[in-house]
Formats: C-alpha cells, sequence, structure tokens
C-alpha cells in the first residue's frame, strides 16, 4: 500500500445465518460508502469460531477522519464492529494480522471492481444461501419500523422535517442514503431520501438531550408525516432534568455474585484496590434502549440489590449486553436506598466503542421474524410476504433447526411463525419446547397451517398468539402475523 493509506476493519463475531448476510451486504457497500478511495480489502472467514472480518485498505487522498464514524455506525447497524488499524500500535497490529491468519478462508487484496465476486466464493464456502437476494454494490438504507422495537426516543420536528435519532455514533453530516419507514398495517415500507443535518457527539450531551443525530427526510407523504406527527417534538423539550435519575427497569437481572459470561469479557483497567462486582444483565434489546436514554449515554446505572454499597464506594460494574457481550467498568455509588444504588461508572475508549455499537445496531431496527416449515416452496412464499412487510427473515426446515436458529437468535428475534407438519418434530411439540420447557413468552408465535378448525384453535390458544389457515394465501398470512405482533406489542390496553 501506498504512503499515508488508511486501514478500516470490520468484525462480526457468530456470523451465520442473518448476521453473516449482514455482514456480506455492509462489505458490499463499501465502495458506495468509501466512493473513490477504496484501493482495495483484505476478506477472512474462520469456521471454528464463525468470524468474518474485512479490512478496507483506502487512499489516503481524500479520507477525512468522520468517514471512520460513517463505517463504525453502517458496521453496528448490521451487527458487526469497526476499528482502526491505522491507529493501533505496531503491535496492536501485529496481533490483528496474526488472529487474520487463523480463518481458513481468506481473500486478499480485492480490488472494489472484483469484491461482489471474492464475497460471493467465501459466502458459498461457508455456506449461505444460493438464492439470497444480493445487489452488486448496495446503498446504505437506514431501515426504521415506525413504533416498533427500538423507536423509544426517537423524536419528529415538523416545521423542519427533522427526524431525531439517539445513539452514541452516526454518520457524517452531510451524508446523503435511503430511509425506508415501516408504518404499522403497510405492506411495504416508505422509502424516502435522507440527508444527516447535525450531530450530537456523547461528549456533548446533557441531561434530556442525549447523543444521536438529526436527519432531513425529503418530502414524506402524508401518511408517513401523520404517523410522525405522534412523537414528541424534541426530546430535550420534553424530558428536561438537572441530573441523571436511575429508575429500576424491573426486566433487569441483578446479582452480586459472579457468573460465567455467554462471552469472553471486555475487561477494562481496574482501579488500584480490588472492589466488589455489580452486575447489570440486559437481556433484550428493548432495556438496554430504555436504560440508554435514562441512564447509560450519561454514565450513570441503577443496580438492584438489597444491600447496596456505601455512598462514595468504588465497584466494577458488569454489563452483560444483548448477544453475549460483556463490558467491566471501575463505578462509584452516588446514591442508595432499599430497592438499591446509583452508579457513575467510567469508559475507556473501547468500551464506549462497544457500548455505541451495540445502541446502533438496535436504535430503529427492523422487525426480525423466524419462519419454520417443511415446504421450500410455502417457506420461501411467506418469507417473501413477510420482507416485503419490513421484516428480516430468517428461515428453518425442520423443528430441530428452528430451535438452533433460536438459540442463537432470540434476542433479536420478534416473530415465529411455524407450520404444524414438521419433519422430525411435529409443530405443536415445537412450540412446547418454547412456550414451556425454554419459558420463552415475550415471543410472538404463530401457527400457518391449513384445515384450521375451532377444536385446533382451542388446542393451541394458550401457545400461539394466533392461528392462521394458510389457504388464505402468503400475503394475507403475513398481514395476520403483523396483526399479531402489533396486538402483543401494543398489549391488553391495545384491544
Amino acid at each position: 500500500m501506498a504512503g499515508g493509506a488508511i486501514s478500516l476493519a470490520v468484525a462480526f463475531d457468530r456470523a451465520v445465518g442473518e448476521r453473516l448476510l449482514s455482514a456480506e451486504r455492509l462489505v458490499l457497500s463499501l465502495p458506495q460508502l468509501f466512493r473513490g478511495i477504496l484501493d482495495e480489502c483484505d476478506l477472512g472467514y474462520r469456521r471454528s469460531s464463525r468470524f468474518f472480518v474485512a479490512v478496507a485498505n483506502l487512499a489516503g487522498r481524500g479520507y477525512r477522519p468522520e468517514m471512520r464514524g460513517r463505517l463504525a455506525f453502517w458496521c453496528a447497524r448490521a451487527g458487526g464492529i469497526a476499528t482502526s488499524l491505522t491507529a493501533m500500535d505496531e503491535g496492536g497490529r501485529a496481533s490483528f494480522w496474526s488472529q487474520f491468519d487463523l480463518c481458513d478462508i481468506k481473500a486478499r487484496a480485492v480490488g472494489p471492481q472484483v469484491l461482489y465476486e471474492a464475497v460471493d466464493r467465501i459466502m458459498a464456502e461457508v455456506g449461505a444461501p444460493a438464492g439470497r437476494k444480493r445487489s452488486g454494490y448496495p446503498r446504505p438504507t437506514l431501515a426504521m419500523d415506525v413504533g416498533g422495537p427500538g423507536w423509544e426516543g426517537i423524536a419528529w420536528e415538523p416545521a423542519r422535517g427533522l427526524l431525531f435519532v439517539p445513539g452514541a455514533i452516526g454518520p457524517p453530516v452531510g451524508d446523503e442514503f435511503t430511509a425506508a419507514l415501516r408504518l404499522p398495517g403497510q405492506d411495504r415500507p416508505v422509502e424516502l431520501k435522507a440527508r444527516v443535518e447535525t450531530v450530537r457527539t456523547p461528549e456533548e450531551a446533557t441531561p434530556g438531550a442525549p447523543a444521536g443525530f438529526e436527519i432531513h427526510l425529503q418530502s414524506p407523504p402524508p401518511a408517513l408525516a401523520s404517523a410522525l406527527a405522534g412523537l414528541p417534538a424534541r426530546r430535550e423539550e420534553v424530558h428536561q432534568r438537572a441530573a441523571p435519575r436511575y429508575p429500576v427497569k424491573a426486566p433487569v437481572k441483578v446479582s452480586g455474585a459472579a457468573a460465567p459470561a455467554r462471552a469472553p469479557p471486555i475487561v477494562l483497567p481496574p482501579p488500584p484496590v480490588a472492589p466488589e462486582t455489580a452486575r447489570i444483565e440486559y437481556a433484550t434489546d428493548r432495556e438496554l434502549a430504555d436504560d440508554w436514554l435514562e441512564n447509560l449515554s450519561q454514565g450513570g446505572a441503577f443496580v438492584r440489590t438489597a444491600s447496596p454499597a456505601p455512598i462514595g464506594s468504588r465497584l466494577i460494574l458488569e454489563m452483560r449486553l444483548p448477544g453475549g457481550l460483556a463490558l467491566q467498568a471501575p463505578s462509584s455509588v452516588v446514591f442508595a436506598d432499599d430497592r438499591g444504588m446509583g452508579v457513575k461508572f467510567e469508559l475507556d475508549a473501547w468500551g464506549k466503542e462497544v457500548l455505541a455499537t451495540a445502541m446502533a445496531r438496535i436504535t430503529g431496527r427492523p422487525r426480525r421474524a423466524l419462519v419454520v416449515e417443511g415446504d421450500a416452496g410455502a417457506r420461501a412464499a411467506l418469507s417473501e410476504a413477510l420482507t416485503t412487510r419490513g421484516f428480516e427473515v430468517l428461515g428453518a426446515e425442520d423443528g430441530e433447526r428452528g430451535l438452533h436458529v433460536l438459540a442463537e437468535e432470540l434476542l433479536t428475534l420478534d416473530l415465529l411463525v411455524t407450520g404444524l407438519d414438521l419433519p422430525g418434530m411435529r409443530g405443536e411439540a415445537f412450540i412446547r419446547a418454547i412456550r414451556l420447557a425454554g419459558g420463552e413468552s415475550d415471543l410472538t408465535i404463530v401457527v400457518a397451517t391449513g384445515g384450521v378448525d375451532e377444536a385446533k384453535e382451542r388446542r393451541l390458544a394458550d401457545l400461539a398468539d394466533a392461528v392462521v389457515d394458510t389457504a388464505v394465501g402468503a400475503q394475507l398470512v403475513a398481514e395476520a402475523c403483523d396483526a399479531a405482533l402489533e396486538r402483543k406489542r401494543l398489549g391488553p390496553a391495545g384491544g
């Protein structure tokens, strides 16, 4: 590479299923993200750990520091983490490339003009579906589900057509892309041009004014403008407070004793005296999004415990994030009562990047569905119908494979659609394994089967949120799934 070149890396852990396809789309978008300055890419996949990595080698001419933020944002939306190899010291770069060399599938010095073919070869080797939808060099699209998961904290300013999206990282001011906003009950998302107008960094955030960015939506149609009109104006205008408050989040799980992590924690430097450890586990994306707006963006958290430490005590706060990531941060107790204690924590640059990445991935994310159906044609038709309604769709051909996908993707799934005539495991046994043995009550489950009658509906009433006859066709089944998901989201008050 020529002198002055810049190398940025994107990495995806557990790159299988939809996560692998998201990684593929991100890598194929690199020529668009770095138009005119992408010289070549290095690609690698390690089968044993299902780890996918790509390095974008950029020409120094035309490169601006904010371009790293652009990559970090879109990479986070795809479920990965971006970092700068150029900013690492020599030891860090050597460590990175030693790990890269462990990949058993590699392609080095891939030019932009042959990137599509190189990525396709790697995807074929790791088992990506041959019939998946792809475009050569896709433009980034910000997909959001109006009122859906991750919508908390988004605000609309109709006079200027500005939509505020909270998060610690965002695209640079002036970037243009497509915004795809799905409205409840609509078959297809509304697509329109968007431009980044302002960015508020975590350093600039204040109580009631969280970090995030504003995008200008060009000529939103009346239906979209009407839906957005139900949002608060700007969050800082409706949530002013002098200091962070630390509400008790009921779903958050906290324990004082150590427990094995689902993934190796990212360990930050501890204070001189080894303090006690407090733990907060965010089991779902929504829990993390809620607490981000209230606390985490300002470096505070509430730890629910019957034995709070005295004010001023030093602790190690361990945060378990959805998807298996864990962070450890030095913390100080700033208040305590009979419910628990409020702490202020300090993350280093890497910890901030991990937390920001987790938030960028879930903020306004599209809904995700798993379709389990033994008939390949029926599975494809229903997947297509759900895709047109704004879902990201995963598929499984039988109950055993469905349970495997659920184990990997449960925390990011909103909907499960299953037939009853599944190979190997009957559909009813499959659902019982999820609801009863697995104890999963939040996931919306829709049974799509033929010959629906009252007896079948009664038998499945305690297991499924809806039972739909496939005779009505894939489009109406998808519509019924949409309605079932909306009913569950709104709860009893929503009818």
